[in-house]
């Protein structure tokens, strides 16, 4: 862990995805509203803090920004450009970032990419940014205290950019020419299971190759028995998921209420958790071929249906793997004690999701 504040040395010629929560950090009243200016600013701060490749950057607002025009917007990003450097950036308005940092991240390679984050981090977002570390991207984090107006200066902003560890990048040359081209793609490197450690995403997941089964449970909306051991839950569903057609090689992630009362999730933040997951896990576990049917993946939950955005999110996910089901509980097979349990949930309650 790096000391708070320390100033440490850093190059990086990999791509620096940077997202902007601008309702978080709006541009203050009574100053430029001039978005060129202000993101030359941010991409002026990264290049001295020693994020030397290709920059990205994408901004979130849920708020109406009719004076920001995005041609004009990105004509002056364009004409900001240093010699043999180049950035873009995109405007959106979507329900939640963290989501999209997973399939940006995930996209984009060979090697991670950089993470830079100009937003108020939450507990889950903080947690998908430790996650992502933990997989081998630099994060950065511009935050300013409460008691500060945010500020969109080079000077404030490398005052209060900090990597995950607390440390303050600045630039150094560390590389030679041929290193900023040497990143090895994810897709090659193979991670060992370790039965001493708990799959919970907060490092890559072990690799397992051939058919294979992920499923994600909401224990909240499909409630487990409660005479039965975590083993017995186990078997029970694994043995209904082999009976009707599953590989044997079957991993469940179970989510419940938060453990710490004083912040219980709603049914929004369980599944936002579980979609941060099964991203995660989508990147660490991709598909050995797009052709092959060696991937299921089985969401139980009731946070799904009839939400248009979830919808097209598991849409687009049934592209990346073979087969996707959603099991949606209802009350007449949503019971748990029943010696029908879990097949009957599954047979009644499953829609499927085919990619195209």
């Amino acid at each position: 862990m790096g000391e708070e504040g320390k100033i440490i040395d850093f190059e990086s010629g990999r791509l620096t995805l940077l997202f902007w929560n601008m309702d978080d950090y709006p541009i203050p009243v009574g100053t430029s509203d001039d978005l060129g200016a202000v993101s030359s600013n941010m991409f002026e701060a990264l290049h001295q803090m020693g994020f030397r490749g290709y920059m990205r950057m994408q901004v979130y607002s849920e708020q109406q920004r009719e004076s920001y025009d995005k041609d004009w917007w990105m004509k002056s990003l364009i004409s900001y450009v240093p010699k043999c450097k180049s950035y873009s950036a995109d405007f959106y308005k979507l329900p939640d970032i963290t989501l999209d940092i997973i399939t940006l991240t995930s996209s984009v390679g060979p090697g991670p990419s950089n993470v830079a984050l100009i937003a108020k981090p939450n507990g889950e977002l903080l947690r998908v940014l430790r996650c992502l570390k933990s997989r081998g991207h630099d994060v950065l984090v511009i935050d300013t205290p409460p008691c500060c107006p945010p500020l969109f200066s080079v000077e404030s902003l490398l005052e209060h950019a900090r990597l995950l560890d607390g440390a303050k990048p600045r630039f150094k040359a560390l590389l030679s020419d041929y290193m900023y081209l040497d990143d090895i793609d994810e897709k090659d490197v193979e991670i060992q299971e370790d039965l001493s450690k708990t799959v919970d995403f907060s490092e890559r997941i072990p690799t397992v190759k051939g058919i294979r089964t992920a499923v994600f449970w909401d224990a909240v909306d499909c409630p487990f028995p409660l005479s039965s051991s975590p083993d017995e839950i186990y078997h029970s569903i694994s043995s209904a998921l082999v009976e009707r057609g599953s590989s044997d090689k079957i991993t469940i992630w179970a989510y419940l209420d938060d453990d710490d009362k004083k912040v219980s999730l709603g049914g929004d933040s369980r599944r936002n958790r579980m979609l941060n997951d099964i991203y995660l896990w989508v990147r660490d576990s991709p598909r050995s071929n797009r052709r092959s049917c060696d991937t299921n993946l089985l969401i139980f939950s009731d946070q799904f249906h009839d939400d248009a955005y979830f919808t097209d999110v598991l849409q687009q996910l049934s592209k990346k793997v073979y087969r996707l089901l959603l099991v949606t509980p209802t009350q007449d097979i949503n019971e748990p004690e029943s010696p029908a349990w879990p097949g009957l949930l599954i047979d009644e309650g499953a829609y499927c999701f085919r990619g195209t």
